[in-house]
């Protein structure tokens, strides 16, 4: 069984390295040591590095600009080549020129769009009218697409999932949930905190992420230190409690804090706040799109839940990492998202989801 999967990382022109890379990066070398035959056609960045690294059968495919026929012209002749038994689109960019691609002539060939994200929530979160245009172009084009050509949907939490049944026509949602790191340690021994507590953040810096608020939330904790890992295209303030990381090894980076903040004003899983749970870190997050779903079992003990503002997530960093906590207690909970989100439960779910769509007893 070949699957060709297709995905150009941070739409046209842009790169990235959230959590839908990370996990294509995890998942394609474990579900081609199933039997599974991988064709990843991505950019050469991250997830291309990582797919050579692995000896996967990879070719440099990405879209130049938002609208990219030659992007199309693409997919379709290595669909001709290749001759895959399913599609895998994941992200924007390639979901809608996958459906493109496969529109007229290869209807038989099963696709899989994977969106990682809810366009209705980026619409209700866009700061001004012009960003609302521009998703509601997206959302019009997505919609027109998804009638040209029919699809299975993987939603990455039941929030994601909601979304598309109350938005999109008839849609086949199948829901995946995003996984631990294939590699990825167990609980952290209890830490102490110290006089001057530190704060982390992990993810892309841009807006929707609520990158634009960790200068102010930084500036209403003093008596904290902050440590910013990512990149993206918001400027954090320098800061004397402030010091930029850039990319990093996500479980020692945690491994080295007292609490992350997740301020998202989008997020249809929230796959650093699982990270930080799982090794018995607490959280501050914003309860945004999956956010609340993921950290629900958390509640009160690891994850704190805050209004969108930067007093109001200070507050709840404070009482995180206040004294007094059972360290049994977070340990026993840290242990829950590891059992519950292990590496090995995704590549099962994506490779029977595979073979099923394959031998035609996974289409509705």
């Amino acid at each position: 069984m070949k699957v060709m999967v297709v995905c150009t990382t941070g739409g046209s022109g842009r790169r990235q390295l959230g959590g839908a890379e990370r996990l294509l990066i995890d998942l394609l070398p474990a579900v081609a040591h199933t039997g599974i035959e991988i064709v990843a056609c991505t950019p050469d960045d991250a997830v291309g590095e990582a797919c050579k690294a692995a000896g996967l059968h990879w070719i440099e495919l990405a879209a130049r600009r938002r609208t990219d026929p030659d992007y199309v012209r693409s997919i379709r002749r290595l669909v001709r080549q290749e001759r895959p038994d399913v599609v895998d689109s994941h992200l924007l960019s390639a979901a809608m020129h996958c459906r493109a691609a496969l529109a007229v002539g290869y209807r038989h060939i099963p696709l899989i769009v994977t969106m990682h994200s809810s366009l209705w929530q980026h619409r209700a979160a866009a700061a001004s009218t012009k960003d609302k245009a521009a998703v509601q172009l997206n959302i019009m084009l997505d919609l027109a697409m998804r009638r040209i050509r029919p699809h299975v949907s993987v939603a990455v939490s039941e929030y994601e999932a909601a979304e598309l049944r109350r938005h999109a026509p008839r849609p086949d949602v199948r829901i995946i949930a995003n996984a631990l790191p294939a590699t990825w340690p167990g609980p952290r021994a209890h830490r102490p905190v110290a006089d001057r507590p530190v704060v982390g953040y992990l993810g892309r810096l841009e807006r929707d992420k609520g990158a634009d608020l960790l200068g102010d939330i930084a500036a209403a904790l003093p008596e904290a230190d902050f440590r910013i890992a990512g990149a993206g295209t918001v400027a954090v303030p320098e800061l004397p409690n402030v010091r930029l990381l850039g990319h990093v090894a996500a479980a020692e980076f945690l491994s080295g804090i007292d609490c992350l903040v997740v301020p998202s004003r989008v997020e249809s899983f929230g796959l650093s706040a699982l990270e930080a749970l799982s090794l018995g870190v607490p959280v501050v997050h914003s309860g945004a799109g999956g956010l609340a779903e993921v950290t629900r079992t958390a509640d009160g003990v690891l994850a704190y839940r805050s209004e969108l503002s930067p007093a109001g997530i200070a507050a709840a960093v404070r009482k995180a990492t206040a004294a007094g906590w059972s360290a049994d207690e977070r340990r026993a909970t840290a242990q829950w998202y590891q059992d519950n989100f292990g590496f090995p439960r995704i590549v099962e779910s994506w490779t029977n989801l595979y073979r099923s769509v394959s031998d035609g007893s996974g289409q509705r």
